[in-house]
């Protein structure tokens, strides 16, 4: 467990002052747990003393006096938020937890006195119905935002529906919280535990030996596997004894449905019947209804249109990839083998090498991860003129946190950028881009510029070794570091419209545009060096690597489009649902089968972007996306991948532009066009250029 602790502060509450830190950064290093609630508390206190001054204002409401006021309150209570976030996401233990859950609670308590605030409501509603043609862009989107939140979040209700709204709203506070703590912890509560040396053939040397360190930390011989994805993969891909394959499948599989204390089933239920009654306390036939009316997409028929049509042109090929691999089982270990879904990682590495001599081991030795960051930062300063300066000043929410200040083209200060590399106990998984401060221009048109965070799971090296990535976990910083940029580069005047405070359907873009350069030669070769002899990443292998993009693309976007659709069959519903959660999943992506999985082994109870994330009934977004960023991406394409004049486009209309307006307007000015579903069938090899 993380036993790091914060330094003990004698002095006044360093949440409530000024930081007085480098560009303001938070002042970790002075920071105890024992100051979050206080602070909150007083960050509450301060915002409800400013809305209190709308409401008593005796002038007549204006975007002036009312909306713009509205909207710069509460900076101390974000800013509050923004540090604890961060933290709770780094170091998830129970003294966290239970602050966590304090915080929330009373956050939560706090929305829904603003926002079921009558008479705020009131002035928010004449400014609204006003004529406002004096209004620019950005501020008309502010007001129609702003009407629309308050709306959404029981404004209009009246009487005992009022109450009904604050109890569900905070018992979806309460179950959000559960569920993740619940798959923290389930993670964290199995190892794989190995002291015979024979039971480890096929295993990479780094993953034995971070194994076998894990082992020391826990005091045991031998090595010790963890269900976190830097363990996980590569131990499914690569692990000879099948019998420990199918342990470590089933371990991960049943997390949050293992039916011990951190099962997550029942939560499920309650969480999908709350947001059922919510929406239709709201006025909406569905949880999905609800979401949808405020993403791109705008309903459920037209997510549903878009995954069909992907299944229609992607599922053909997807069965023959599986089938493939299959196969390559069969060829290896005899006709009478029974392939089971503990076996398909392990193989489809197997069919990688014999269809293109290339495997995960071959690539690892020229990215390095700090040559994968330097790879990130080149490509933004070959893109964007902008650099990187490395600080050791800057106080951190974990020793493993490197920050770098973002020098504009011109020099000047742009953000900083707080990168967390390395898994550990108690971290969330996966990878992610937060904010500790949000971008925003006060009433004097001063710029404050954002801090961003980069967070993935990488193994953390022995000292004096490196960490060495394979291709997905590159694509994984590029695709983190494209949020980062849509963070770093926004510049607007409000800070609820700063990048990438977008619409759900939308915020992936940027992201996955920056995938598509790690599939291209001349962005490779600029950082992929051998780790010990510094030799540049041979034009062979980059060949295979070229030629292996495709590789079982058609089964990844078909694994994506069925959780599109269990997302949807939990928030389409206009029932309460009381079934067997494993079985109602199954049932829903049973015509996307594509191979047996064990009865007991679902998605849902640890499917935490949809049951604690933002991702509810929104998770057909990263494919929406993906349209979007490789009709994107073809103009590079056209122009050259180096383009500036392209990027700069980018960076005018996309990345710097926030919520000011509508998506779809700036993806045109950008593109020239609406995007087109054409370059993505391409890219993936559906259909031929």
């Amino acid at each position: 467990m993380d036993n790091i602790t914060y330094k003990k502060s004698t002095e006044k509450n360093p949440l409530c002052t000024a930081y007085e830190t480098p560009f303001d950064a938070v002042p970790y290093d002075r920071i105890d747990l024992s100051h979050f609630i206080p602070a909150l508390k007083e960050g509450i206190k301060r915002e409800t003393e400013e809305i209190e001054k709308i409401c008593n204002n005796e002038q007549s409401p204006t975007f002036e006096n009312t909306i713009e006021v509205f909207e710069r309150a509460g900076e101390m209570l974000s800013n509050v938020l923004y540090a604890f976030g961060a933290l709770i996401n780094a170091r998830s233990y129970d003294e966290i937890l239970k602050i966590e859950e304090e915080i929330q609670e009373l956050y939560t308590e706090h929305r829904n006195n603003i926002t079921l605030n009558e008479p705020l409501f009131a002035k928010i509603k004449a400014v609204y119905e006003q004529e406002n043609s004096h209004l620019n862009k950005e501020q008309k989107r502010l007001l129609q935002e702003t009407y629309t939140y308050f709306v959404r979040s029981g404004a209009n209700l009246q009487g005992e529906e009022r109450e009904e709204y604050r109890r569900l709203s905070k018992q979806l506070t309460t179950l959000s919280l559960k569920f993740q703590e619940n798959l923290v912890k389930d993670t964290d509560d199995f190892t794989l535990h190995i002291t015979d040396n024979e039971q480890l053939a096929g295993l990479p040397t780094d993953l034995i030996e971070t194994a076998a360190n894990t082992a020391k930390e826990q005091k045991k011989e031998g090595w010790v596997f963890t269900l976190h994805r830097p363990s996980y993969m590569p131990f499914m891909t690569f692990c000879k004894n099948r019998e420990l394959r199918k342990e470590m499948y089933m371990a991960y599989n049943t997390i949050g449905a293992k039916g011990n204390k951190f099962d997550n089933r029942d939560i499920v239920k309650e969480i999908v019947n709350t947001r059922l009654k919510y929406a239709r306390l709201l006025g909406y036939n569905t949880y999905s209804d609800y979401v949808l009316a405020e993403r791109m997409a705008q309903s459920s028929d037209a997510v549903f249109s878009m995954l069909g049509k992907l299944t229609w042109a992607y599922l053909p090929a997807a069965r023959q990839d599986v089938d493939e691999v299959i196969a390559t089982a069969k060829e290896l270990e005899g006709e009478d083998f029974i392939f089971e879904a503990w076996d398909f990682a392990y193989y489809s590495e197997k069919l990688k090498e014999k269809k293109f001599n290339l495997s995960d081991e071959m690539v690892r030795p020229y990215f390095d991860l700090d040559q994968a960051i330097y790879g990130a930062f080149y490509l933004a300063t070959r893109l964007y003129g902008i650099t990187f300066k490395l600080r050791d000043d800057i106080p951190t929410f974990h020793p493993d946190v490197k920050v770098w200040e973002v020098l504009d083209f011109d020099g000047k200060y742009l953000a900083l950028l707080y990168c967390d590399f390395y898994t550990r106990q108690g971290k969330h998984g996966g990878a992610w881009m937060d904010s500790l401060k949000a971008q925003y221009r006060d009433k004097n048109g001063v710029d404050y510029r954002p801090h961003i965070t980069l967070s993935t799971n990488y193994r953390k090296p022995l000292p004096g070794q490196p960490t060495l990535l394979n291709f997905d976990e590159v694509n994984t910083l590029m695709h983190e570091f494209g949020h980062c940029l849509h963070g770093i580069f926004s510049s607007v005047t409000y800070a609820s419209q700063c990048s990438p405070n977008v619409l759900w359907d939308f915020v992936e873009m940027p992201s996955q545009i920056m995938e598509n350069f790690t599939g291209e030669e001349e962005f490779l070769k600029a950082f992929a060096f051998h780790y010990k002899t510094g030799e540049s990443i041979p034009e062979e292998l980059l060949k295979k690597i070229h030629a292996s993009r495709n590789f079982l693309s058609a089964y990844q976007c078909i694994r994506q489009v069925s959780l599109g659709l269990i997302d949807q069959a939990w928030h389409n519903r206009i029932v309460a649902f009381e079934g067997d959660v494993i079985e109602y999943e199954h049932k829903t992506k049973a015509s996307l089968s594509l191979m047996h999985q064990p009865e007991q082994c679902g998605i849902t109870p640890q499917f935490s972007h949809i049951m604690s994330g933002g991702y509810a009934a929104g998770y057909y977004s990263y494919k929406w996306a993906e349209m979007l960023d490789a009709d994107a991406f073809s103009l590079f394409k056209e122009q050259g991948i180096m383009n500036m004049k392209v990027a700069q486009s980018f960076r005018d209309n996309i990345l710097s532009r926030g919520d000011t307006e509508a998506p779809m307007e700036l993806y045109i000015r950008f593109r020239g066009h609406k995007p087109q579903i054409e370059p993505l069938l391409e890219r993936d090899g559906i259909k031929k250029e």
